[in-house]
């Protein structure tokens, strides 16, 4: 059987686990009871594995190393600080969500797990599968590589996906890819101003915060709309503003914020990071403020390698149709924390269009009401499978 017939038996499985998992959503670093639901999966599928401290990512290996390369397949664990709206059965059972679809990836990589299992004696090498904490934040990839998830065996390539709503794609199932950068680079951005407070009558008594805020927040979108080229796409989004406890007259010392900064190179992200750090120091000083400034949780992008890439479209070409590929014009500008494993090894990241809509209405991830179509996700199982073995 191909690899799509082979997936295709076991897509109750895969809808199972994503569902299930779908009701348990956790986030952060330590994600027990999801950590818990993929051991029990392995352990079921007689998969060995491996767990580490600080953080609840896994390390599963199937095949052997001596046989030829070890590819590895990625998938990330945890959900967002959401409370779902989507009404449907299988909601969550907590305050949080699953609106980026990690589930999903899980899911899917137990159901190449199940696949590879089942020929383990035939593999011409070893596939390790990595199951990731905290791509959301404060990032899980980064810990893994640490802790050696692609060393001994030596990782030779890796292949990760994530579930979205494609463009140009007329139906679920379809897979979507680039050449080169897929994701932007993606820093975090938080900033406290510090002025005087006082009585709202009285402004003049003050060092007004919000107002520093207001102008630093406009101050800084030039830097997008006048500084980078428009060639060099650049992102940055003050998120969030807070300052105050909800009066109506007094004026608070100090205001927080936070924001997100995405480049698709190394060049503008330096040149972005380097001018947000002089604006926010000019535009205090001008206004007898302090400041505070740092940038955490920062994320690499992530480059598809085109040897690998080339391999994976010969690979998803033995699994689905050439019409459903769909080769991408322009990187995302999103963030993902797989670039950690990008970085140490040469890999591909493909997107698979699940779009399902709700009440006639496409909601983006990360939004209260998303909703993804399970039924498509053993074809990405089976695309992982095939591009591992091939890659081998």
């Amino acid at each position: 059987m191909t690899s799509l017939d082979d997936a295709m038996n076991i897509k109750e499985d895969i809808i199972q686990w994503r569902r299930a998992l779908h009701r348990i959503p956790e986030t952060g670093l330590i994600l027990p009871k999801t950590a818990a639901y993929v051991k029990a999966q392995l352990d079921e599928m007689g998969i060995p594995y491996e767990t580490f401290e600080g953080h609840s990512g896994i390390l599963a290996m199937i095949g052997d190393p001596a046989r030829g390369k070890t590819i590895a397949l990625r998938a990330d664990m945890d959900a967002l600080e959401i409370q779902e709206e989507t009404g449907v059965t299988f909601a969550s059972e907590n305050d949080k969500m699953h609106a980026c679809g990690h589930d999903a990836h899980t899911a899917t990589l137990l159901g190449a797990a199940k696949l590879l299992k089942r020929r383990d004696a035939d593999l011409k090498g070893c596939v390790k599968l990595i199951f990731q904490p905290a791509e959301e934040g404060p990032g899980g990839a980064a810990p893994m590589v640490r802790d050696g998830v692609l060393e001994n065996p030596k990782v030779d390539a890796i292949f990760a996906m994530h579930v979205y709503n494609l463009e140009n794609a007329k139906i679920p199932g379809m897979i979507g890819l680039r050449h080169g950068t897929m994701f932007a680079s993606d820093d975090q951005l938080y900033l406290k101003i510090t002025g005087k407070g006082g009585h709202g009558s009285a402004p003049h008594e003050t060092v007004d915060p919000i107002v520093i805020s207001a102008q630093v927040i406009l101050a800084l979108q030039n830097i997008i709309s006048r500084e980078v080229k428009p060639s060099s796409p650049a992102v940055l989004t003050i998120a969030s503003l807070n300052a105050g406890r909800g009066t109506t007259n007094i004026i608070s010392d100090s205001a927080e914020m936070l924001g997100t900064i995405r480049t698709l190179s190394f060049e503008t992200r330096a040149f972005v990071l380097q001018r947000i750090e002089e604006i926010v120091a000019a535009v205090t000083k001008g206004f007898r403020a302090d400041y505070e400034l740092r940038f955490f949780d920062s994320y690499p992008p992530v480059i598809n390698d085109r040897d690998v890439t080339n391999i994976f479209l010969e690979s998803a070409r033995k699994v689905i149709s050439e019409d459903d590929i769909i080769m991408l014009g322009d990187s995302l500008m999103g963030g993902e924390d797989a670039a950690f494993f990008f970085e140490k090894v040469p890999g591909t990241y493909f997107l698979l269009n699940t779009v399902m809509p709700i009440d006639g209405i496409v909601y983006p991830i990360h939004n209260s009401k998303f909703m993804l179509d399970d039924s498509v996700l053993y074809k990405g199982a089976a695309v992982l499978v095939q591009a591992a073995m091939d890659a081998m």
